[in-house]
């Protein structure tokens, strides 16, 4: 019976040994896909006389699961897959087990290294080799050992007498986690057509991609524990559906298969008892069963062999991650243009057993949808239409059970733009305006092209501020974009289309030439934009205007049910210097009127309290004249605008004066034609002007009570400022006095800039003087003139009558000047820097009065006293917050009278006697200086 047992023992063995047979390892690969003959194994390319030997070794380290087996075949990876290697052809291989890890610098001995080295392969490698693509076996007519612990040298010697009709290619590999990219000795090679050469000197750090047949004596104990990577120990967040990995337990008492203990508890197999997944390094748990969510989980890999199951192993534990957002593949985020009936579309979430969905005309809302259970589909479609033009917000979320998906992204979509019927108008105060869109590339021949780049965007018109038209920029090859508009239904006849134009040099305000081939054209499609036909082109030969243009057409030629208009611009093929902008506003689709508005409008003559309009007359010139609205308040006039002597004047010619306005205000104005007494034009686009401020007799201004954002200067204070460097404006001050200063800044000589002081009555008498404060802004030397000028509007009639050269970056400057020599009728004081060199000052506590009063002696008296006046505005008393240095009080109203005078005053000042407006509080300080309050009486 123990004989019996014996045989059967032995029997066994030699099954479990013959089990073990096939490729089993393939050594640790880093990139796969690179074609070369260069590092072996074979130099077969397409000449007759082809030969090479290459060396290279793989370290113990990526050699462990090879411990103690046979190796009985060597692979190679062919890469190419026609061709085949010709006849008489020769390979051999050889294999070492050496303690080095790379050859060093030196030359490779070829005969010595081989003599030490086994002949494991000497044949003709065509039948291995094929014509197809992989890995190709070559037996080995010699088996070899391997001992743990030791690198493996492995060379290889290829040669052909007959050139194959295609390059046979072979994969090589090379990288940090494979071999040492700092060393060039890992691979020897040469290849050659004459005589193999005896060494070899050539060295790289790449290899041929390779593999093994390896066979092991059978088990005699059951393999060790393996290690896991993923999921990572305490791992959280993990997928329902995770995907385990572990390291191979190889050698001769490695791994057949692995078992699986999967558990909610420690050591628990409620999920996995011991399930045998194979000789596998890697499972996942299958998406039909998946884990729950926001769950603790133990698992532990049991290595098994033919004698037993490991023993000890450890076992780690990871929790799973909530259910996740679906990705919602339809309709694509922002999308425009979306059925009013749309099908939204996800990816499924893994462990998911539904959906649900939340839809509404705001972010978040639910006004459409809410929170709809859809079941366990991964589409869905709106039974009942949404609005034409309409913005919506919608959430997909996951859910099982109880558990939901948290966090999901909102997205939106609008849907598409019904056809709209005239009248209509963009005038771009929301850009680029409801179902208008951008378009890049291409061109009307063509139709648009499918680029992401917006080259229309969205600016100030002929760049006068920020908003409120639409401008394309044209300054190099390549740029050419679209700016569509919204179909419109024309079946009606009788319309037209118009909008407002003009081009201008980039960032100005100037004039500029176009681009030898550059074209911004108007194009119309009467098939919703397939087909377009070009309506005006504008080019070199007819570059428009930095002033306002209007074009109009009658579309008595356009009646289609689907037709769409468009701005192309594009910069052509040619690359000219010329750099400038092309605005386009109030786009215009209307039903051709009998009485046609005005154009042109215009306002000149101005004064403290009237102006002048002027207009260009319609084509047809109405027969009953003109009405002209005003209003310090910016609202259009409609049809039903009530007209009186309070808002309105009329006019039977092309202009007409307002008169009776106050002074320092801005007015705005439009104009309409009057055909007959039941039919009139349409109100023209809006113009504005501001009335002059009222002359004063002296000024103190220390620029607290002006805005220091927005680029702007007190009220009737002005400035003219040459090109677009140079600049002033009231600043944040740090440096002067808090909280504000003035800020002037001259770039060059060509670009000074002029700060013009409000209008004084009295600059002429030579009784007068000037004092500010000053100081360098980053460089000393900066030069203000203070002089006056005989045309406000040109800045060529500037006369200097003295000029304050800063002295200091830290320390502020007393500057005075006594105003004499300035013509009869000349009104205008004014600051310039030149701008030579190029500097910025900073200005602050600027005061004009008699000559006396701001005497030298009191130039370095302080000029902002703490004093304050409250409140302010005020009914009809006004609080001094100090008087116990003040000697009179002046009352000066805006149009610079005096109006009170308060002797010996107390705190609390009684000004009920006052009309309501802005007064001048002047102190009258006890040392001789005043301080200047400004004060409104409600």
């Amino acid at each position: 019976m123990k004989k019996l047992n014996l045989l059967f023992l032995l029997l066994m063995s030699m099954f479990t040994y013959q089990m073990y047979l096939g490729q089993n390892f393939t050594v640790t690969t880093c990139s796969t896909g690179v074609a070369s003959n260069t590092y072996g194994p074979m130099n077969s390319n397409s000449t007759a006389d082809s030969k090479n030997r290459t060396a290279f070794i793989l370290p113990a380290s990526q050699l462990t699961a090879l411990n103690g087996g046979t190796i009985t075949g060597t692979y190679f990876r062919r890469l190419a897959t026609t061709g085949s290697l010709p006849a008489g052809t020769n390979f051999k291989i050889y294999l070492k087990q050496t303690a080095l890890t790379d050859f060093g610098s030196s030359a490779l001995d070829w005969a010595t290294e081989t003599a030490s080295a086994t002949l494991v392969y000497d044949s003709d490698p065509g039948t291995a080799v094929g014509s197809s693509a992989g890995f190709k076996q070559f037996v080995h007519t010699s088996n070899f050992v391997y001992t743990t612990g030791t690198s493996l040298a492995v060379f290889v010697e290829y040669s052909q007498t007959t050139a194959p009709t295609t390059s046979v290619t072979w994969d090589y590999e090379y990288g940090t986690t494979c071999i040492s990219t700092t060393n060039n000795n890992t691979t020897k090679y040469n290849n050659t057509t004459g005589a193999l050469s005896a060494t070899l000197s050539t060295s790289n750090y790449r290899r041929p991609v390779i593999a093994f047949d390896v066979t092991y004596p059978p088990a005699v104990s059951a393999p060790a524990c393996t290690t896991m990577s993923a999921p990572a120990a305490n791992a959280t967040n993990v997928s329902v559906t995770p995907t385990f990995t572990w390291a191979s337990v190889g050698g001769q008492n490695g791994a057949t298969s692995y078992l699986i203990n999967l558990g909610t508890t420690p050591g628990g197999t409620d999920v996995m008892n011991g399930v045998d997944v194979g000789n596998v390094t890697t499972y996942t748990i299958p998406a039909i069963t998946p884990l729950n969510f926001n769950q603790l989980y133990y698992v532990t890999v049991i290595p098994k062999n033919g004698i037993g199951n490991a023993t000890g192993c450890t076992e780690r534990s990871f929790t799973t991650g909530n259910i996740t957002c679906p990705a919602v593949t339809a309709p694509t985020a922002s999308a425009i243009g979306v059925s009013t009936m749309p099908t939204i579309t996800w990816t499924a979430s893994p462990g998911a057993s539904g959906y649900r969905i939340s839809m509404g005309t705001t972010s978040g809302g639910t006004d459409i949808l809410n929170n709809v259970d859809v079941g366990n589909v991964v589409t869905y479609t709106l039974g009942t239409a949404l609005l034409n033009s309409t913005t919506y917000y919608y959430t997909v979320n996951a859910y099982n059970g109880a558990t939901t998906s948290a966090s999901c992204t909102v997205r939106n979509f609008t849907t598409v733009c019904s056809v709209l019927t005239p009248n209509y108008t963009n005038n771009f105060a929301t850009f680029p305006g409801t179902c208008w869109s951008r378009a890049n590339g291409g061109s009307p021949a063509t139709a648009p092209g499918t680029g992401t780049t917006n080259y229309w965007i969205e600016d100030g018109f002929l760049n006068v501020g920020a908003t409120g038209a639409a401008r394309i920029n044209l300054y190099s090859t390549g740029r050419a974009g679209w700016l569509l508009s919204p179909s419109f239904n024309l079946t009606a006849g009788g319309y037209r289309v118009k909008f407002d134009y003009g081009l201008t040099a980039y960032s100005a305000t100037t004039t500029s030439a176009m681009g030898s081939d550059d074209v911004v054209q108007f194009v119309v499609s009467t098939d919703g934009g397939t087909t377009w036909t070009v309506l005006q082109t504008w080019n070199a030969a007819n570059a428009p205007s930095n002033t306002l243009n209007q074009y109009t057409l009658n579309l008595a030629s356009y009646t289609g049910a689907n037709t769409m208009f468009a701005l192309f611009g594009s910069d052509g093929t040619v690359d000219d210097t010329q750099d400038y902008e092309f605005f386009v506003d109030n786009f215009v689709v209307e039903t051709i009127p009998t009485c046609e508005t005005p154009v042109s409008v215009m306002s000149s003559a101005i004064t403290i309290n009237s102006a002048t309009l002027s207009w260009t007359a319609s084509t047809t010139v109405p027969a009953n004249g003109y009405e002209v609205y005003y209003s310090t308040v910016n609202t259009a006039p409609t049809a039903t605008t009530v007209l009186d002597g309070t808002n309105s004047v009329t006019s039977t010619t092309t202009n007409a004066t307002i008169s009776g306005l106050m002074s320092s205000t801005v007015y705005y104005y439009w104009v309409r034609s009057v055909c007959s007494a039941t039919d009139k034009s349409a109100w023209s686009i809006s113009g504005s002007f501001t009335t002059l401020c009222v002359g004063i007799s002296s000024l103190s201004e220390n620029f607290d009570t002006t805005s220091s954002s927005g680029n702007v200067l007190p009220n009737c204070w002005s400035k003219l400022v040459t090109g677009t460097s140079s600049n002033a404006y009231v600043q944040a001050s740090t440096v002067m006095s808090a909280p504000n200063n003035l800020y002037i800044y001259g770039s060059s000589s060509t670009e000074p800039v002029i700060v013009k002081l409000p209008n004084i009555s009295n600059l002429n008498t030579g009784n007068y003087a000037i004092k500010f404060k000053g100081r360098a802004n980053f460089t000393v030397g900066g030069k203000i003139d203070v002089g006056y000028m005989t045309d406000p509007a040109n800045a060529a009639t500037f006369v200097t009558l003295g000029t304050y050269t800063t002295t200091s970056t830290t320390t502020v400057d007393n500057y005075y000047l006594a105003i004499t020599g300035v013509p009869a009728g000349v009104t205008t004081l004014a600051l310039r820097n030149a701008g030579v060199p190029a500097n910025s000052v900073l200005i602050d506590d600027v005061m004009y009065d008699l000559a006396t009063t701001l005497s030298t002696n009191n130039v370095a008296s302080p000029m902002k006293e703490n004093i304050k006046a409250y409140p302010n505005p005020f009914t009809d008393v006004l609080n001094i917050s100090d008087v116990k240095n003040v000697k009179t009080i002046s009352i000066v109203d805006i149009a610079g009278r005096l109006v009170k005078t308060i002797e010996k005053p107390s705190s609390a000042l009684q000004l009920r006697d006052l009309n309501s407006g802005m007064y001048m509080v002047i102190l009258n300080m006890n040392d001789g200086s005043r301080q200047t309050i400004k004060a409104i009486k409600k």
